[in-house]
């Protein structure tokens, strides 16, 4: 069924309550957003770079090859209070950060526009990558508070206060899109899971550094549960079915086995979506768990993609916070990439890039990751000699086999990665690897009825200037290297 007449119900299920559902309510009446209707682009054979918009958005399809399904990936849009982006900063480069992004914590403007481009755009899903709030608290009743009762500012200060607040307004921001058709799902990023000594308001809370805790993927489950798959709800707003859920019980999430202690149920977690002559697969991983920080889980994903596979699904996506792969947008690519990825892990344990990515190439799958705060668009092959180093492998459009893409998305409202340089209002944009290494951006993704997938990056630059398509991957997966069921 092509992608802009799928099924849709006639009844939408409004934003499951959580513990902060009242406030959640209120929170959507108040936002607001700037910027104007992103345009799509025309079918392209390789990857390009466009000039700039392109014809209006019609649900476009390939002669003979429509779309069947489409979702978008954006990750990263919670605002820093101490160091905003100065084109954030009202006026921009002197002024300072709204009121109301000081309080909640969102870069209300970039994320609200990027909302409204994903609806206009139909997509069926929004995976967003991670890092949804500021965080960086530890949900634990202070200890404080066994000795004198708390006041309400005592309360309103908390670090447990202070992250559902953030997590309220988050839910609210997104809420229309169910109404609208579009299912969000997300992803654990370091924010909502750790604790940083220099960030919550609880002295002595947390380790000295940024360390996982057990009390704060619990505040996970409790604001984003709901969404982590319900399947009822997810076949009523996108018109497709959901099935095959894994990772939403303790039993079927990472666990003691790969060295996990805490429960990871809905932080790790999988599901399939039947669409026309085929299955999706879709996995999301929590690459900052408890006593795993920075380590994402092989093993439990290798046999969810192995089962994955037998059932007959023909694309897989994986969806993590933490990109294998950095990329340094400061400084000047030499094709090898830094251990700023999931290359640093515990010592015993399986050097975490190689192994994780053995797992995406040997399934053919697409890693879509955030954390920083750039987009970039690689593909990664596996090394012939295991001592080498992985490295990109250019920008060709077909996908060789031992290859897979990681789509680098964290750059939907948090301070970009390529800073001004200088002091502000005299700040300079500072020498870019790529021209679009400063814009807000986010992944359109199109599967195809004949089984090919493309890829779109969509953005707009700092001055909030037009939307349009950034860069097109015509094929994600070559037909040699696409997964047979």
């Amino acid at each position: 069924m092509p992608h802009h007449t799928r099924p849709r119900a006639t009844a939408r299920r409004t934003l499951a309550g959580t513990g902060t559902a009242a406030l959640v309510a209120v929170l959507a009446l108040a936002l607001a957003g700037c910027g104007g209707t992103p345009k799509a682009p025309a079918p392209s054979d390789a990857w390009v770079e466009p000039a700039f918009e392109r014809a209006p958005h019609s649900g476009w399809s390939t002669a003979g090859d429509e779309v069947v399904f489409s979702f978008a990936s954006v990750g990263d849009s919670r605002q820093d209070p101490t160091n905003p982006d100065p084109t954030t900063l009202i006026p921009p480069l002197t002024g300072s950060l709204l009121e109301q992004d000081r309080i909640w914590l969102q870069n209300t403007r970039a994320w609200s526009r990027i909302l409204r481009a994903v609806q206009d755009q139909k997509a069926s899903m929004l995976v967003v990558n991670g890092d949804i709030v500021m965080g960086y608290g530890r949900s634990s009743v202070p200890e404080a508070w066994a000795s004198r009762p708390p006041s309400v500012n005592d309360v309103a200060a908390s670090d447990i206060a202070r992250l559902q607040r953030q997590y309220a307004y988050w839910r609210g921001m997104v809420a229309g899109l169910f109404e609208t058709g579009t299912y969000v799902l997300p992803v654990p990023g370091n924010h909502e899971t750790q604790c940083s000594d220099t960030v919550t308001t609880q002295k002595g809370a947390c380790r000295k550094g940024k360390s996982a805790y057990a009390e704060n993927e619990d505040a996970w489950r409790a604001n984003m549960g709901d969404l982590i798959v319900d399947t009822r709800r997810f076949n009523a707003v996108t018109g497709f079915e959901a099935s095959q859920v894994s990772g939403i019980d303790r039993a079927t999430a990472p666990g003691p086995a790969e060295g996990f202690t805490t429960d990871q149920s809905k932080l790790s977690y999988s599901f399939d979506v039947k669409i026309v002559g085929g299955l999706l697969h879709f996995a999301v991983i929590n690459t900052f768990a408890t006593g795993q920080d920075g380590v994402a889980p092989v093993q439990w994903l290798a046999r969810d993609l192995e089962q994955a596979r037998a059932r007959g699904a023909r694309q897989i996506f994986v969806f993590g916070h933490k990109p294998a792969f950095n990329y340094n947008a400061m400084a000047i690519r030499d094709k090898v990439f830094g251990p700023d990825g999931l290359d640093p892990t515990p010592a015993g344990r399986t050097p975490g890039s190689k192994a994780f990515w053995k797992v995406i190439v040997d399934n053919g799958a697409t890693y879509f990751a955030g954390h920083l705060h750039v987009m970039h668009l690689d593909r990664i092959a596996l090394p012939t000699d295991p001592a080498q180093p992985l490295a990109a492998v250019g920008t060709r459009e077909t996908t060789p086999r031992g290859a897979a893409w990681q789509v680098l998305v964290g750059s939907g409202g948090s301070p970009f990665d390529a800073t001004l340089e200088g002091r502000c209002p005299d700040c300079r944009t500072p020498k870019l690897n790529e021209p679009t290494d400063r814009y807000y951006a986010w992944a359109r993704v199109l599967v195809h009825r004949s089984g090919r997938v493309s890829l779109e990056i969509w953005g707009f630059d700092d001055k909030f200037g037009p939307a349009r398509v950034l860069k097109v991957v015509n094929s994600l997966q070559s037909p040699e290297n696409r997964p047979q069921p």
